[in-house]
């Protein structure tokens, strides 16, 4: 495996609190295997994350947004 591989590994490793490295490559695995699974799904949990950071304005506009993506859903 590279050396810089291993070292933004690492680094994932640290900023999402993980325990070691597998942990972290079973997370990548696992969200990728999440989106490509459901696509819908996926969006909606990003937006979702994103939203809890948000300042007031954005956080409205992506309610509305969230909104319509399950409302798209639905009718799949």
């Amino acid at each position: 495996m590279p050396q810089s591989l291993i070292l933004e590994l690492k680094e994932l490793t640290e900023k999402n609190h993980f325990l070691d490295v597998s942990e972290t490559i079973r997370g990548l695995l696992r969200q990728e295997w999440l989106e490509h699974r459901s696509p819908q799904k996926s969006k909606l949990h990003e937006l979702k994350q994103i939203s809890k950071l948000a300042d007031k304005d954005k956080v409205n506009a992506l309610r509305k947004t969230l909104k319509l993506l399950e409302e798209l859903n639905e009718l799949e």
